[in-house]
């Protein structure tokens, strides 16, 4: 436990102080604020890597080189899975919520009126538009920094932190109390912000901290799969990296209602998160049986 409270004591402390001077820059210093803010961010998606390596993490173990051949399904999986997963968890939340889609635009409008402009002027429906983002969200070369950035993290999440609590827990409670812990290194930014969900939402703060808290235990079983079904620390990075890079389904959110954001459409919200909640229960459900089926080999080969 010393490992792991070493390496809790110092993501934490370092990640939270950058955290808050980044919030005030970008509350009190106007464009050079956002900057600061930018800045602190990236420092602190780093900060789990090097609080693993002061915990005193193998990183020769890490799993630094690819499987192709037997990690070209979960690659795609890593790729993909987020943009799919947006794409369905958008449409339960429109389904849900009816009347917050709309597709005339106004997400574009209110937060880069000249490309909205541009868009208007091209005679291009604005779904065509939604649609080109989609496609861009995981094939622009904005998703590399995103996996690099989410290397960042999941040495620490993933690498580090997850094995460490399995062992002492077991999976399924490791799987929890790590995604409430990786929740929780976002706290910070969530109350002094809105952070993911803005202000104003039904239940905040306390059901926003519990949405997310569900959103990185869904997405940590997932990337726990991946790592351990292939021991390749990069998938982990390309997911977290992909899910951060995902388009945004707001682009079909009409301009009221804005209190629903805790529900959905991003991924985080309760309600839109609901195809990574139905993914993590089945990967749990599968490993466990495996596991079963591993013992019962194992005791009968015994006797």
């Amino acid at each position: 436990m010393r490992k792991i409270a070493k390496y809790l004591i110092f993501t934490f402390a370092v990640s939270w102080l950058l955290m808050a001077v980044g919030v005030h820059d970008f509350e009190n210093a106007g464009a050079g604020g956002a900057m600061t803010f930018s800045y602190a961010l990236s420092m602190c998606m780093f900060m789990p890597t090097i609080g693993a390596l002061i915990a005193g993490a193998n990183f020769r173990e890490l799993g630094w080189k690819p499987n192709f051949g037997k990690g070209a399904r979960y690659l795609l999986i890593a790729w993909l899975a987020p943009t799919v997963s947006a794409i369905l968890g958008a449409a339960v939340y429109y389904i849900v919520f009816p009347d917050d889609f709309e597709t005339a635009g106004n997400f574009l409008r209110d937060i880069d009126r000249d490309v909205y402009i541009e868009c208007q002027e091209s005679g291009g429906s604005y779904a065509w538009y939604v649609i080109k983002e989609i496609f861009f969200s995981f094939t622009s070369f904005y998703v590399l920094p995103a996996v690099v950035m989410g290397l960042g993290e999941e040495i620490g999440w993933r690498g580090f932190l997850f094995p460490e609590l399995r062992e002492r827990l077991g999976r399924t409670k490791g799987v929890i109390i790590g995604g409430v812990i990786h929740a929780a290194w976002h706290f910070p930014l969530m109350l002094l912000m809105g952070y993911e969900y803005g202000r104003g939402y039904i239940g905040e703060p306390l059901l926003g901290l519990f949405a997310f808290s569900i959103f990185c235990i869904t997405t940590g079983t997932i990337s726990n799969w991946l790592y351990e079904e292939t021991h390749c620390i990069w998938l982990c990075g390309l997911f977290h990296g992909a899910i951060n890079s995902t388009f945004n389904p707001c682009m079909l959110r009409g301009a009221e209602h804005f209190e629903r954001s805790v529900f959905g459409p991003m991924d985080v919200g309760l309600v839109a998160g609901i195809p990574y909640m139905i993914a993590a229960f089945l990967i749990l459900c599968f490993q466990h049986k495996r596991d079963e089926a591993d013992f019962a080999e194992l005791d009968g080969w015994k006797s």
